[in-house]
């Protein structure tokens, strides 16, 4: 429900990018003999204990990317726990991987796959390949910054200087231009609902130094409430927002981009939050 973080208005209901070709799995595709149950923990993205107290992994999607866990625990939250779903178990003591549909028919391995949250598991299931290369090609998720489909973080180490080259003296003076700090900012729905949405908030080192670590501001305009961040630590007082670094999203070198993802409440319209800043310095919105 977030190419999901790009759509579907205020209904409440899923609106899919695209629909997949004819599949035993389906975006929107309720089961026929389901068990009616409830989400009470979110382990992982996939992982999930249900009120019948097993615990199951979805059936569907591969392990959680390490570059895109936490987002990804994130949105099986904010989709799966204390909701009601529909579980195909079969036998629990031969299998611990199951469908799973949300109640309005949703399959949630088809979504997670289609927001670029998780991988597919499922090779020879057209839909899923689908989904997948469509993620790609938008660069949803883990597709895009920081992550681009790696399975681990970027590492912020530079590489090592080249080796120092002899050169005579110079008698004319040399000018070094001055560091200038610049930023711009990209910011995108990703998926709504009703009630609450997904967001990335791009930011753009548009400067002539690299920025190693930042904390980026905005402010709010109709009650916006941050549930939830990735690729950074989120902090919220009334209408403004600090978002800060981790470890791993720490540098932005020159031309570079960062990522920062949120999921939001709204019980109003949701307009594009105002006064962005990075480390004091105001940023456009592109």
């Amino acid at each position: 429900m977030a190419a999901i973080f790009l759509a579907s208005g205020c209904t409440g209901e899923p609106t899919p990018l695209a629909s997949g070709p004819t599949s035993s799995h389906r975006l929107i595709a309720p089961p026929t003999v389901v068990n009616s149950l409830t989400v009470q923990g979110v382990e992982d993205g996939r992982t999930v204990l249900l009120s019948d107290a097993t615990r199951v992994h979805i059936k569907g999607v591969a392990a959680p990317e390490e570059c895109w866990a936490n987002a990804a625990t994130a949105f099986a939250k904010a989709f799966l726990l204390d909701k009601p779903v529909k579980v195909d178990a079969g036998d629990p003591a031969i299998v611990d991987e199951v469908p799973l549909w949300l109640d309005d028919g949703t399959e949630y391995a088809l979504l997670a796959v289609s927001q670029g949250v998780l991988r597919g598991d499922s090779p020879h299931d057209p839909a899923f390949a689908e989904a997948e290369v469509a993620a790609t090609k938008a660069g949803l998720g883990l597709w895009g910054d920081p992550c681009r489909g790696q399975a681990k973080p970027p590492t912020s180490t530079p590489p090592p200087p080249p080796p120092p080259v002899a050169t005579k003296p110079s008698l004319v003076p040399t000018t070094t231009a001055a560091p200038v700090f610049g930023c711009a900012i990209e910011y995108r729905v990703t998926y709504r609902w009703n009630g609450g949405y997904n967001a990335d908030v791009a930011i753009t080192n548009t400067g002539n130094t690299p920025i190693s670590g930042w904390t980026l501001h905005w402010t709010f305009t109709r009650g916006q409430i941050v549930t939830d961040m990735w690729n950074a630590t989120g902090k919220q007082s009334g209408a403004d927002v600090n978002a800060t670094n981790v470890a791993y999203t720490a540098n932005i070198p020159v031309g570079g981009k960062q990522t920062v993802g949120y999921t939001g409440s709204t019980r109003y319209d949701n307009p594009t939050p105002t006064g962005f800043s990075l480390n004091n310095h105001p940023c456009p919105v592109r």
